[in-house]
């Protein structure tokens, strides 16, 4: 790295004297890894050779204690920290785009107890969610946390942006599983809260740290409700003729009590490329024991007839949980998203609201869109609740733009996008967080209450520290 002021040279030995030396990198390669994401922005420039801002230093916590060394160390010399895991956010949120120091909680992986008889698990922050899954099976258990990125996040991140996994619609988000956790401060102190079914003493502190992004804390472990593995697991698709009549069959399934584990919906032009099929493609599965799944299914079964739709029996669900980990990717098979056909803009604004709202959002954003040339429009719709349900738009512009306008580009199809998300009132983001795509919104996704959330990180991050200039959160001075 050259020449380093004395002060780098001491911040770098207290480093090593917090973790070890084996567990503290400045290595160019190392750091050149840790500066990008899953988000448009964080795979394009890798891609497009953008120079980018990288982190100071890389260091692997192995403990709380250590967690807490390096925040207390941060503190000192007033040095940026971005809590890091997997390193699959899309939306920009682990990006160091002021430097410092990058703390991967990956080595913290342990599950630490399973505790069968109440049906909990309490894990360290670090460990691949997959791992965890595993781990439960093993026992006859699952958390039923199952997202798209399963194999490469952790169960960190997954709190921390509030993670939904495609089974959401039965189980409930990462946010709806937890008891209990254990949170460093951005000044060192460990704070934990205690793994119980529900508390009416004070307010839920735990959730304030839920979906903060690395901005309050740093997330060290996790008590989680598990289930057992379900006796039964159901698939079935049901083609409709158009994405309106699947949104009202949605709509019943979901106020007549039923519990599809998943739940999806393609429009029609995500039906014509996903599935080969003209109108609009339904897929779910129902768990549970088999007379509960029986049961459930054969009553959404009867909804969905008669709406019209087509049974098409357990072939196209179960193709979809096969490919569930790469059917929103580029692949031959994908047409859609196939990356020789066009270039995708990237689209990870998963927007929820109620039953009308989706079938407003899904209308007019597809309107505020079509004045892009050459623009295509696709989503579907998922992660549903007896008052409503999320949308997840594709947006894909056939041809490449040059360099200089791609990033403008990107940001101004955003814009319009989450424009018509905020004046319908639905939410700019369901499962993905906010990260530094999103941050520009929070305002007005807040009103008046976002003053108070800002208060809130500056009394617990006095220095600015916390993963600066996210979640529209004050970034810091060049």
């Amino acid at each position: 790295m050259g020449e380093m002021l004395l002060r780098e040279v001491m911040l770098y030995q207290e480093l090593v004297g917090a973790v070890g030396e084996r567990w503290v990198s400045r290595e160019e390669a190392e750091r050149t890894s840790y500066a990008k994401d899953y988000s448009w922005l964080g795979r394009t420039w890798v891609r497009k050779g953008w120079k980018v801002p990288l982190p100071d230093y890389v260091v692997w916590p192995g403990s709380t204690e250590e967690v807490a060394r390096v925040l207390r160390i941060a503190n000192r010399y007033k040095v940026p920290v971005v809590p890091y895991c997997g390193g699959a956010g899309v939306q920009g949120g682990t990006l160091p785009i002021y430097g410092g120091i990058i703390l991967d909680v990956k080595r913290m992986d342990r599950v630490l107890e399973i505790d069968e008889a109440n049906g909990t698990v309490t894990a360290q922050a670090g460990i691949i969610g997959q791992n965890l899954e595993w781990a439960l099976n093993q026992r006859g258990l699952t958390l039923a946390h199952i997202p798209q990125s399963a194999y490469c996040s952790g169960l960190g991140g997954f709190l921390a942006t509030r993670s939904a996994g495609v089974l959401s619609t039965r189980y409930g988000k990462i946010t709806d599983m937890v008891l209990g956790m254990e949170v460093v401060l951005p000044q060192g102190e460990v704070v934990r809260f205690r793994p119980v079914p529900e508390s009416a003493a004070g307010p839920d502190l735990k959730r304030l740290f839920l979906g903060s992004e690395g901005t309050l804390g740093v997330i060290t472990e996790a008590t989680l409700a598990v289930h057992p593995l379900p006796e039964c697991r159901r698939f079935r698709g049901v083609a409709f003729p158009d994405t309106a009549t699947g949104l009202e069959a949605a709509r019943q399934i979901m106020r007549r009590g039923l519990r599809p584990a998943a739940m999806r919906l393609s429009d029609e032009l995500e039906s014509l490329f996903l599935y080969k099929r003209a109108g609009a493609l339904m897929v779910w599965c129902f768990d549970g024991f088999a007379a509960q799944v029986e049961a459930e299914e054969g009553e959404a079964l009867r909804l969905a007839l008669a709406l019209g739709g087509e049974d098409l029996g357990p072939e196209p669900g179960e193709d979809w949980w096969e490919h569930r980990y790469t059917s929103a990717y580029p692949t031959a098979e994908n047409l859609l998203l196939k990356s020789e056909e066009g270039w995708t803009i990237g689209t990870v604004i998963d927007t929820a609201g109620t039953f009308d709202y989706l079938r407003a959002v899904h209308g007019k954003m597809s309107q505020a869109l079509s004045r892009y040339e050459g623009l295509l429009f696709a989503a579907h719709f998922s992660h549903w609740y007896p008052t409503g349900g999320m949308m997840y738009p594709y947006v894909l512009c056939m041809g490449a733009p040059d360099d200089e306008r791609a990033a403008d580009l990107y940001f101004r199809i955003q814009r319009d996008a989450l424009r018509v998300i905020l004046d319908l009132g639905g939410t700019i983001n369901h499962h993905h967080g906010v990260g530094l795509t999103l941050g520009e919104f929070m305002a007005e996704e807040f009103g008046a209450a976002f003053a108070t959330l800002q208060a809130i990180k500056r009394l617990l991050d006095p220095h600015n520290i916390m993963n600066p200039g996210k979640l529209g959160f004050e970034g810091r001075e060049a």
